[in-house]
């Protein structure tokens, strides 16, 4: 048998039914940060290893027709397999991060088996994890399912390889056996992060990531990237998958691990900016604030935010003090529910609302920007609690509010709760899309009415009444609408909305300038076309 030496492995790049491409849903390269610990894991064994980074690699050229009504961002599938053959891996590992990832993933399987049949392919990452039955049962191209973190069992299974061995003692492993799957379940998990070597970015061109990155929400400096300091999250929400893949129990990077990798992003990189991917970045408060007084003692001055939102249960005054004195200069919280017998009984999240007004005012007063994260078209919820959360929300006077239409992932129990009251229907749910269009249906929403609240709630709560637009600080209404026009120029609420800000701070030429913009977005915005008439036909 052949030695498995060459390991290829693969971020897929995105295709997308037409209705969802760039202009709606951002698109933008992140270094893989799972492919690049998986990588600086496998470099020292004495496996050669090509990180192909298939969106990264052909982002440039924009967005590229695919099918019938189908967008793709990045290579095309005649590229990918020039770049399989080339390299002439032994193995091919490709990423399944998130949903919306499942049918780029599978068809890198399929492109790796059409230019190299005898080549295995393994995908890995957490959509992969939790979604290893389908993928195994649909996908004939694919042969193996890395269950939850891979840095062990990828090693693992190429040993077993390499030996002609079988698959049976791999921890976390799902796999065929004469073409029926089978399935190990993840019980083993690495307990000290320290021992897994910081990720492998020499293997890509960092320069390029930091060039044409866009942020989750936004980034205050350039070059910025992201990093993650623990695994897991110690809470049980029903609507997660993170204990399908991390385990249980959160497990933590050192404080003092987490800063000599910072040390290495500043010095050798010249990063200006950190976000960290955390799950729940404070839930251990010690070393939270270790992390954070090292960066201040360091004196780098570099800015950080955590953009995939931070817990409300464990944030205090303390920690803000820290946060803001080391650079933080947002906080998202993950408040998801203005009511509160929601948050408690059906999301099992938990969140005081009754903390929630304080914590935004104290972010305020250190500073940093308070944004917030709600979800709506939970199963079990009704119109009343859906307007509740917005209510909330308004109350607040967030600096920005996201609103998510609520996503029954496969095997969370907010899936099989949906599934059991009849909302949902088995192969309902569509990993492409399901981020963005309701799957559920109850007696009391659908996917149409969710659709509609939630536009006018973003347009109501974010451009029209925006609370720095119309109390707190004007300069930072017109930051965040032109962010917003730089990523989807098509907005004209948008266009308007920063016409209304210009017109606030005095500069009239400018707010005709962006009304008659909203006005070539939509000539029937009968709100932006008034203004004109009545600021500025003199």
């Amino acid at each position: 048998m052949k030695q498995i030496k060459r390991i290829l492995l693969v971020e897929p790049p995105v295709t997308r039914p037409a209705e969802f491409s760039a202009t709606r849903v951002r698109i933008s390269p992140f270094f893989p940060l799972g492919l690049g610990y998986l990588s600086a894991v496998l470099i020292p064994l004495g496996y050669e290893v090509l990180l192909l980074d298939a969106l990264m690699k052909g982002i440039e050229r924009g967005e590229q027709a695919y099918g019938e009504g189908m967008v793709r961002y990045g290579l095309t599938d005649e590229e990918i397999g020039c770049e399989i053959e080339a390299f002439k891996p032994d193995v091919v590992g490709v990423s399944a991060v998130f949903s919306a990832k499942d049918f780029d993933a599978k068809n890198v399987c399929r492109i790796s088996k059409n230019t190299l049949p005898r080549v295995p392919t393994v995908m890995g990452g957490a959509y992969a994890g939790a979604a290893h039955r389908e993928l195994l049962a649909g996908e004939n191209a694919l042969d193996y399912v890395v269950i939850g973190e891979g840095e062990q069992a990828f090693t693992q299974l190429l040993r077993a390889m390499d030996a002609g061995q079988d698959c049976e003692k791999i921890d976390g492993l799902a796999y065929r056996i004469n073409g029926k799957p089978r399935f190990n379940p993840k019980s083993s998990y690495i307990q000290d992060l320290d021992t897994i070597p910081f990720p492998a970015r020499e293997l890509v061109d960092m320069e390029k990531y930091f060039r044409l990155g866009v942020a989750h929400d936004r980034f205050r400096y350039r070059p910025f990237t992201q990093m993650i300091t623990s695994r897991g999250c110690p809470f049980r929400c029903t609507f997660c998958t993170l204990s399908q893949h991390w385990g249980r129990v959160q497990r933590l990077r050192s404080a003092g691990n987490v800063l000599k990798e910072i040390d290495v992003l500043v010095k050798q990189y010249g990063v200006r900016e950190i976000h960290f991917e955390d799950d729940n970045l404070t839930a251990d408060k010690p070393r939270a604030l270790a992390i954070f007084r090292g960066l201040r003692e360091r004196g780098y001055n570099i800015a950080w935010t955590v953009p995939t939102g931070m817990s409300v249960a464990t944030l205090d005054e303390g920690l803000l003090h820290e946060m803001a004195a080391s650079g933080c200069y947002s906080v998202s919280l993950g408040i998801e529910s203005g009511n509160q017998e929601v948050l408690s009984r059906l999301m099992r999240k938990p969140v005081n609302l009754k903390k929630v007004p304080g914590l935004v005012k104290a972010i305020r007063d250190h500073g940093m920007l308070a944004r917030g994260f709600f979800m709506i078209g939970y199963p079990g919820e009704t119109r009343k609690t859906i307007k509740e959360t917005i209510a909330f929300a308004r109350s607040l006077e967030l600096d920005w509010s996201f609103f998510f239409v609520a996503t029954p992932l496969p095997h969370t129990e907010m899936y099989d709760m949906a599934l059991r009251q009849g909302y949902l229907h088995a192969g309902d749910f569509n990993p492409v899309t399901a981020m963005h269009e309701s799957v559920i249906k109850t007696p009391e929403f659908d996917n149409e009415y969710l659709t509609e609240i939630r536009e006018e709630a973003i347009r109501d709560l974010n451009f029209r009444n925006n609370p720095n637009l119309t109390k707190f600080n004007v300069d930072q209404a017109i930051e965040d609408f032109e962010h917003v026009i730089g990523l989807y120029p098509h907005f004209d609420f948008a266009h308007e909305a920063l016409g209304d800000a210009y017109r606030r701070k005095g500069i009239p030429e400018k707010a005709c300038e962006c009304w008659r913009r909203a006005i070539d977005a939509n000539s029937e915005n009968a709100s932006a076309a008034t203004k004109l008439r009545e600021f500025c036909s003199k």
